[in-house]
């Protein structure tokens, strides 16, 4: 076939594909448009609480005291934690936690004031619920730093009252002291954190499964008939064709992704949009080749197939696990899930700007040859499939 021909075969197969979606299948169409909205907005109310704050926790005042209040109060002024309730012992407290109403309880023993006065070592003992990794994490944080200024302070108090001079004092209480300086995400704020990888992951999702419908629709109509012998001919122009007027819709998707990341939510930007739509087009890409791939070679199985791909992506993303820490087989393969890299460039460029050891470009790249190579191998698929078949008529 000359250039021309090649070009008018897929003319001819964009037409075909855009009549399918505004007439033959119309309800696919409108799903393409409105199910990214849909599917943004659920996410986005599941996170609408940029930032945990204020985890119910209860407390057992065993002591009764003055300082055991006055810790009580500390503990309270917390941004971390709240405490809802006052309970009379460890029976009502567990009741309490296993229930879900609260996720940590801080006992105060009986002979805390007495301890405490004497500078015998006074305890405070925490129970946390650390099923939830990230709540059990922040009541810990909140109700030791909280219990470590009260020590402090009182210990600050206690060498003045023997004539050690404030300054000197402040220096035995904190021989050392860490400054802490957060490079990336110092409100911690979870929108950034999840939204980044749990949105690109169901839209991802979203693409395979509309390929697959497209592309295996058509092929067990009877229509395909029609056209199986310009397939074995051009493989290349149908799957071009095809696929052009889903990658235009998906194109918008992916704009409406980006614009719900850095205006609806407004996630911060370091460097620079351009890499970042460039990247997205890529993810798009390579996401449709996915697609692709499934639909050809797992005909029977693609949908149950593309549930296994893409189910696992945000766990092998490296968003809630890092991947330093995976064994060598889950680290290198989560390497060929397009996530992977789409999240590094969304972290790269949006949180933690360009820097020497910024690896967009090289991410981009990558997903760019990956869906290439799966794009190939799926066109030589339909070949031999479209040849086998038409043999077999013969």
């Amino acid at each position: 076939m000359t250039i021309s021909e090649y070009f008018r075969t897929i003319k001819y197969f964009f037409e075909r594909e855009w009549h399918f979606l505004l007439h033959t299948r119309r309800k696919l169409f409108y799903f393409i448009l409105i199910t990214p909205v849909i599917l943004f907005t659920v996410l986005i109310g599941v996170f609408a609480n940029p930032v945990i704050r204020e985890i119910p926790i209860a407390v057992i005042d065993e002591d009764n005291s003055a300082l055991s209040l006055e810790l009580t109060s500390i503990i309270q002024a917390s941004p971390y934690v709240n405490i809802i309730e006052k309970v009379p012992n460890m029976k009502v407290a567990e009741k309490l936690i296993r229930g879900g109403k609260i996720y940590g309880i801080v006992l105060i023993p009986e002979d805390f004031s007495k301890r405490a006065l004497g500078y015998k070592g006074a305890e405070v003992v925490l129970y946390y619920n650390n099923e939830l990794f990230i709540v059990g994490s922040l009541v810990n944080k909140g109700v030791f730093s909280a219990v470590k200024d009260y020590s402090d302070f009182h210990n600050k108090k206690y060498m003045m009252s023997h004539g050690v001079p404030a300054y000197d004092a402040d220096f035995q209480v904190h021989p050392v002291n860490i400054g802490e300086k957060i490079l990336f995400n110092p409100y911690l704020n979870y929108q950034y954190f999840f939204v980044f990888g749990l949105i690109p992951a169901a839209f991802q999702l979203f693409v395979i499964c509309v390929i697959l419908y497209g592309v295996l629709y058509e092929e067990r109509s009877r229509k395909y008939l029609d056209i199986i012998d310009m397939v074995n001919k051009a493989p290349f122009s149908y799957t071009f064709g095809k696929l052009l007027p889903y990658a235009v819709l998906f194109a918008f998707s992916g704009m409406f992704m980006l614009f719900v990341l850095f205006v609806y939510i407004k996630v911060p930007m370091v460097s620079g949009y351009w890499k970042i739509i460039i990247a997205t087009m890529m993810y798009v890409y390579v996401s449709m080749a996915a697609g692709l791939f499934i639909a050809v070679i797992l005909r029977p199985l693609a949908f149950s197939a593309a549930a296994v791909y893409a189910a696992p992506t945000f766990a092998y993303a490296g968003i809630s696990f890092p991947q330093v820490a995976m064994p060598k087989y889950a680290y290198y393969l989560s390497e060929f899930f397009p996530l992977t890299h789409y999240h590094r460039v969304l972290v790269n460029e949006a949180i933690r700007g360009s820097a020497p050891y910024n690896s967009t470009g090289s991410e981009i790249l990558y997903l760019f040859l990956l869906g290439t190579f799966v794009f190939a191998v799926s066109i030589i698929v339909i070949k031999l499939y479209s040849h086998i078949y038409l043999r077999r008529q013969v």
